[in-house]
């Protein structure tokens, strides 16, 4: 998996040297792992498992239950756009355009 640019430490004409050879469809199912497992941090802070599973068991008042709802369905949300934002960059095969289409995919991030 080549998803990072590579910087070279020797100089040529007193300028580094970057090495950017990321495989396009890397860096796109990279991100997608990425914005996965933040997604699920979230969730996990806002509504930790206990939460989850006690709302699910009916131990909750009904305003904690739909909180947590809430919560986890506004990050899913977010989740799903971001995700649909990654998979809209198309990169068009040329060797020009792929830094540009890697980079375009690797700033996509949580807001």
């Amino acid at each position: 998996m080549n998803i990072f640019k590579q910087y070279i430490n020797h100089y040529e004409g007193g300028e580094a040297a970057i090495l950017d050879n990321r495989n396009f469809y890397d860096v796109v199912q990279y991100q997608l792992v990425q914005i996965r497992q933040q997604a699920m941090e979230k969730i996990l802070i806002l509504a930790p498992d206990y939460k989850q599973r006690n709302a699910a068991l009916g131990l909750l008042s009904i305003e904690e239950t739909e909180q947590i709802k809430t919560d986890i369905q506004n990050i899913r949300s977010i989740s799903n756009s971001l995700e649909q934002q990654i998979l809209a960059i198309t990169w068009d095969g040329t060797e020009e355009n792929r830094p540009a289409a890697c980079g375009a995919v690797q700033n996509i991030r949580w807001p």
